[in-house]
C-alpha cells in the first residue's frame, strides 16, 4: 500500500477499506500527475512526465467516474467524522478534475499546459535526493518533452487568442532554461553530462517546433472565448469552493466588500493627511524603499521579525527545526513571475525550509527604470507581504499540513482557505501591533485588501460575460491604483484560473466570522493560538467542512 493508514476513531470494515481507498486514489493521482508528485514530496514517479494524449485525458475522466461510484458505496455510519469529511473532499476533488476534462476541456484550449518547466526545475533545485539521482530523473523527463509537446499539437483546437499568445511568450522565455540552466546543472555529474545536454538539445528543438506550430497553425484559429460561462462558474462555486453563492450573489458580496474597504481606505488616509487622497499617499509611500543592494536582506529581516512577533504574541505554534531562507532568482528563471516566488515545504517531506526567491533589480536598466521597479517594494509593502507568505502565513500553514495525519488532507488545498488565511494574516499582524508605522502600513494593507475585493467583481463579471478583458484592466487602473502596464498580468490570472482569485476575500471573511463564533463558544478559555492551531490542524478545506470539525466536540 502506498501510504500507511492513519488510525481512525471507529473500527469497522468500511472504515478500514476507506483508508485503503484513499491510498489507491492518491497512488493513481501521482501516476497521472507525476510533476505534482515531485513538488509534493512524492518521488516514486520522478522519472516521468504526465501522459497527455487525448486518450489519456478521456481515460482519466472514466477512471475518476469509477472512483466516484466506489466512493458512494461507503456507509457513512461506519465512518468517523474525519473520514466523512474526507469523503466530501474526495468527491469535490474528483468532480473538479472531471470538469476540467469534460466541461472546460482545458487540454484542448490551453497550449501552455504542454510546456514542461516545473517538473524539470523541481528536480534541479530540490534537495530531496543526491544530485546523481535527481539528474537521472531529469534525463528521463527531458527525453519525454518531445512526446508531451507532440501530444499538445494533436489535442489543441480553438483556444482563446490570449492563451496562444501567452504560450508563445512562455515558450520563448523558456529557451534560456534549456540553453543555460540545464547544461550548468549537468556539469555537476560528468558521467551524465553529455546525455543530459543531448536530451536538452532535443527538447529545445521540439520546443522550437512547438513555437512554430503555435504561431503558424494555432494562432490563426485561436478564436475561443476567455469566459467559462455562468453555468460552469456556478458549478465551481458549488463543488470546488462549497459556497452557497452563485455568480449574482457573489458579485454583490464583492461589490459590498469593495465599498467597505474603500471607505476604510479613505478614513485611513484622513488620519495620515486630511489634504491627500489614499492614492496620493500611496504614491509618496512608494518612494521609500530599500536600495537594490539591500532588497533581499530587507525582506529576510522582516520575515524574521514576523517570526519573533508570532512567537512573542503566541499567535500560532511554530514547529521545531523550521526556517525560511532567502535567495535571488537565477537569471534563466526570472521570466515566469513578476517579482519572484515563495516556495513552501512539501507536504510529504521532512523538509521544513521555506524559500523566498526574489528577482534582483537589473543593474543594466536605467536609473529611472530601476527606481520604478524598486517602488514596487516599498517598506510598507514588505511589512504586509512578508507575514502573508511566511509567519504566520503560508509557510506555517504548509508546516501544519505536514503534520496532518490524514494523507488526503496533506495534498488537498482549498484556495478559499489558503488564500483566505494569507489575507487574514495581514489583518492579524495589524491587530497585534506588528507594523512599525501602523498608520502608513495600514493604508497599504487596506489597499491590498481593496485589490482582493476587486478580484471578486472582475472575476465573476469576466467569466459570466458582463465585462470585457480591457474593461477589467481599466477598472484596476482607475479604481485600485494599478500601473496601466501591470494590469494585463493581473487580468490574465483571472482568465487562466477561473474562480481562484475570489478566494482571498471570501476566505478572509469566513475566518473572521469563524473566529468570532469560536471566541463566543470558548469564552474566557479563548486564545488566538488555540484557535489558529485548531484551524490549521484541520487542513486547507472549504469552510463548510472546517466548521463541522472545529465544532464537532
Amino acid at each position: 500500500m502506498f501510504f500507511s493508514c492513519t488510525a481512525v476513531s471507529q473500527a469497522g470494515e468500511d472504515s478500514d477499506e476507506f483508508e485503503a481507498y484513499i491510498s489507491r486514489y492518491l497512488q493513481y493521482h501521482w501516476e497521472t500527475h507525476p510533476e505534482e508528485a515531485t513538488a509534493r514530496g512524492i518521488h516514486s514517479v520522478d522519472s516521468r512526465l504526465a501522459p497527455m494524449s487525448r486518450e489519456d485525458f478521456l481515460s482519466r475522466s472514466t477512471t475518476l467516474q469509477q472512483f466516484l461510484q466506489a466512493l458512494e458505496k461507503f456507509k457513512r455510519a461506519d465512518l468517523s467524522i474525519e473520514q466523512q469529511v474526507d469523503v466530501q473532499l474526495l468527491r469535490s476533488d474528483m468532480l473538479i478534475r472531471q470538469a476540467d476534462i469534460e466541461k472546460l476541456r482545458q487540454w484542448e484550449r490551453d497550449p501552455t499546459m504542454y510546456i514542461p518547466f516545473d517538473g524539470l526545475n523541481d528536480l534541479m533545485t530540490g534537495e530531496f535526493a543526491a544530485v546523481e539521482q535527481r539528474m537521472q530523473a531529469l534525463l528521463a523527463r527531458l527525453q519525454q518533452v518531445p512526446r508531451v509537446l507532440k501530444e499538445g499539437r494533436q489535442n489543441l483546437r480553438e483556444p482563446p487568442r490570449l492563451f496562444t499568445e501567452t504560450a508563445i511568450d512562455t515558450a520563448e522565455r523558456l529557451l534560456p532554461f534549456y540553453d543555460i540552466s540545464i547544461p550548468e546543472f549537468a556539469s555537476q555529474v560528468p558521467a551524465l553530462e553529455t546525455r543530459i545536454k543531448t536530451a536538452a538539445k532535443a527538447a529545445r528543438a521540439a520546443l522550437l517546433d512547438y513555437i512554430r506550430f503555435l504561431k503558424m497553425e494555432l494562432l490563426p484559429r485561436s478564436g475561443g472565448s476567455i469566459a467559462i460561462g455562468r453555468e460552469n462558474y456556478d458549478f465551481y462555486l458549488k463543488e470546488w469552493h462549497m459556497l452557497d453563492d452563485d455568480v449574482d450573489s457573489l458579485l454583490k458580496k464583492g461589490e459590498q466588500y469593495f465599498r467597505e474597504t474603500e471607505q476604510l481606505l479613505i478614513q485611513a488616509a484622513e488620519q495620515i493627511d486630511p489634504g491627500k487622497t489614499w492614492q496620493e499617499i500611496t504614491a509618496d509611500l512608494r518612494k521609500h524603499h530599500p536600495g537594490s543592494d539591500t532588497l533581499l536582506d530587507t525582506y529576510c529581516s522582516e520575515i524574521q521579525r514576523a517570526k519573533q512577533h508570532v512567537i512573542r504574541q503566541g499567535l500560532v505554534s511554530v514547529p521545531a527545526r523550521e526556517q525560511v531562507r532567502c535567495f535571488y532568482t537565477p537569471p534563466s528563471q526570472r521570466a515566469f513571475t513578476p517579482f519572484g516566488d515563495f516556495r513552501q515545504p512539501p507536504p510529504f517531506s521532512r523538509n521544513k525550509v521555506g524559500k523566498l526567491i526574489l528577482h534582483p533589480i537589473d543593474s543594466s536598466l536605467s536609473s529611472a527604470e530601476q527606481e520604478k521597479m524598486l517602488q514596487a517594494h516599498d517598506y510598507t509593502w514588505i511589512s504586509v507581504i512578508s507575514p502573508h507568505e511566511s509567519y504566520p502565513g503560508h509557510h506555517l500553514q504548509a508546516l501544519k499540513a505536514q503534520q496532518n495525519p490524514r494523507p488526503f488532507r496533506k495534498v488537498y488545498d482549498s484556495p478559499v482557505f489558503s488564500e483566505g488565511w494569507g489575507l487574514y494574516c495581514e489583518e492579524l499582524m495589524y491587530e497585534t501591533g506588528f507594523f512599525r508605522k501602523p498608520k502608513l502600513t495600514r493604508l497599504t494593507q487596506l489597499r491590498l485588501r481593496l485589490w482582493r475585493a476587486a478580484r471578486i467583481i472582475l472575476d465573476t463579471k469576466l467569466h459570466s460575460g458582463q465585462m470585457s478583458y480591457d474593461e477589467a484592466r481599466q477598472f484596476l487602473a482607475d479604481k485600485v491604483g494599478f500601473e496601466p502596464g501591470s494590469t494585463a498580468g493581473e487580468v490574465n490570472i483571472y482568465v487562466f484560473h477561473p474562480s481562484y482569485v475570489i478566494s482571498y476575500m471570501i476566505g478572509f471573511n469566513q475566518i473572521i466570522k469563524l473566529r468570532k463564533e469560536y471566541r463566543q463558544r470558548k469564552g474566557s478559555r479563548f486564545t488566538l493560538r488555540d484557535f489558529h492551531d485548531r484551524l490549521l490542524t484541520q487542513g486547507a478545506m472549504p469552510f463548510r467542512l472546517i466548521r463541522k470539525l472545529l465544532f464537532s466536540e
